[in-house]
């Protein structure tokens, strides 16, 4: 009998697991977006570490900027002759860092000279055991995304202690017992 009654209560704890790697989006250069002016440099000390899962989201002004993953080389000469990948479309790209490395991004529009730049490392390991600085939501790739660098408190706690919800549940089933 007590076994049929747990069976809602565990697919409930089931679903409420973390994934294994819970990843976190961050809007590069928060609310000021992938613009001329903005200290890129600073912005990745603020939000470091990054790691392997991670969301960048660059929002721009179509026309007027673009986004350029190049090498180490490119990214100190604001070169892109040898450019991974380039975005350029819509007003916004989401780039998933998908190993544990550096990655370098330019604007080939001439504004790299005046820094607009992003160099990123990505560590091993998750997301979720990270400081919680940023939005623990999925994203994907969309002119229309959009997210937030900083999440509540309550969500930035909740990334903190990724089983707290399965802790819950827990406590529950057992006082049924």
């Amino acid at each position: 009998m007590v076994c049929h009654r747990m069976l809602p209560l565990l697919v409930v704890a089931v679903a409420l697991l973390p994934a294994a790697a819970v990843a976190t989006n961050y809007t590069v250069g928060d609310e000021k977006g992938w613009n001329p002016d903005v200290d890129y440099t600073a912005w990745v000390k603020k939000h470091r570490p990054f790691y392997k899962g991670d969301w960048l989201l660059f929002e721009y002004q179509n026309g007027r900027s673009d986004v350029v993953q190049v090498d180490e080389v490119g990214y100190d000469n604001c070169d892109k002759a040898n450019a991974i990948s380039s975005y350029s479309k819509g007003h916004s790209y989401a780039f998933q860092l998908k190993e544990a490395k550096d990655y370098y991004f330019i604007c080939s529009y001439g504004y790299c000279y005046n820094g607009m730049k992003l160099a990123v490392t990505a560590k091993k390991g998750s997301a979720s055991s990270s400081s919680g600085s940023g939005d623990s939501s999925s994203s994907s790739k969309s002119d229309t995304a959009s997210s937030k660098s900083k999440s509540s408190a309550a969500a930035s706690s909740l990334a903190k202690s990724p089983y707290a919800a399965f802790l819950a549940v827990a406590i529950i089933f057992l006082r049924m017992l």
